[in-house]
């Protein structure tokens, strides 16, 4: 009887991480799952709402005890995965410098790396995973003849309840009816307040403000009473797989300028793009070229709401948006990954 090949994701995740390495990393431990493969995640850092979400998809996630990204961490790896067999890992994290990788590929384990801008400086890498509108292998010029580059928003990763959503067409009215604020897992500068702040005045008083509240995010109770003073706004807090629903009904959304701006594009959701962190800034300038207006998050009070009503005001703006997103990620990013990722497994 062939044993099911085992797949390790090492990420972390929690506050001043941000929930995006863990998640794109989930998208890729279900498409795995879902072919008969199993999956395992470790981690040295992980808050406790993400916790729960991979204890309720069924995935063990095995605690790395040192810091992250050291000797240790590489050492406690390794073990994890040859005690659960596994010849394929799965890198994502700006904390897992070239010497971690090559402690990886020294103990036999072929080798996969989730990257954004070309930050890896490594060639020991037998896959490297870049989902970003603006990857090119100009970012990766060490890499290896063998290694394989897996490029481009074709590759983005999305989460099963993202590929398998089915809702009524989408409509694009004249003015939008909800506004979805979702600034990820965390928003450790509180970046959503200014957001809200924002939107009053560039919205009509009949459009609804929903804000997506994160797990990790130590300012929910300020947001919370900050949307309170606003008679149209009102916050979720973590909706998990509800996300999708949230998204479908949403006319226009502000997001964070990483992953969450897949999600949006395979939904068809038209979205203007905020850059919370430093690694989100090529990715978000790229889509800019889309037509999807990023702004800085220094920039927020000064910049948003002119591109708020000028989106909110075009509905056939609005509407070509929505089709750009749906040309650009078709929600099979994750299925093409495990297929590389099966080769190595091999």
């Amino acid at each position: 009887m062939t044993t099911a090949p085992t797949l390790i994701l090492r990420a972390d995740g929690g506050p001043g991480i941000g929930g995006g390495h863990v998640m794109r990393c989930l998208a890729l431990a279900q498409a795995w799952s879902e072919t008969g493969g199993r999956a395992a995640f470790c981690a040295a850092v992980l808050a406790p709402s993400l916790q729960r979400r991979l204890v309720d998809e069924g995935f063990g996630c095995i605690a790395v005890e040192t810091d992250p990204g050291g000797t240790g961490d590489a050492e406690a790896t390794v073990a994890v995965a040859k005690s659960l067999g596994a010849r394929v890992i799965v890198v994502d994290g700006y904390q897992f410098a070239p010497a971690f990788h090559q402690r990886l590929h020294d103990a036999g384990l072929k080798l996969a790396a989730l990257d954004d801008n070309g930050e890896l400086g490594t060639d020991v890498d037998d896959v490297v995973i870049n989902q970003n509108r603006h990857a090119s292998p100009a970012l990766y010029p060490q890499h290896r003849d063998l290694t394989r580059l897996l490029l481009g928003t074709e590759y983005a990763l999305l989460r099963r309840e993202f590929r398998t959503w089915q809702g009524p067409p989408r409509v694009f009215p004249g003015a939008p009816r909800q506004v979805l604020v979702t600034l990820g897992a965390a928003d450790p500068h509180n970046v959503t307040a200014a957001v809200i702040a924002s939107l009053g005045p560039a919205l009509a008083a009949a459009t609804e403000i929903v804000v997506v509240v994160g797990g990790s995010n130590p300012h929910a109770d300020a947001i919370a009473a900050h949307a309170a003073r606003q008679s149209n706004c009102r916050t979720v807090p973590d909706p998990g797989v509800d996300m999708p629903r949230l998204m479908a009904a949403s006319d226009l959304a502000v997001c964070a300028g990483g992953s969450t701006m897949w999600e949006m594009a395979c939904m068809g959701v038209p979205f203007i793009p905020i850059v919370i962190a430093d690694n989100q800034r090529q990715a978000a300038a790229a889509m800019a070229h889309d037509g999807y207006p990023a702004i800085a998050a220094a920039d927020v009070a000064r910049d948003l709401p002119a591109a708020v009503t000028a989106l909110a005001a075009d509905a056939g703006r609005r509407e070509a948006l929505s089709r750009r997103g749906r040309q650009l990620v078709d929600g099979r990013g994750a299925e093409r990954v495990c297929a590389a990722l099966r080769e190595l497994a091999r």
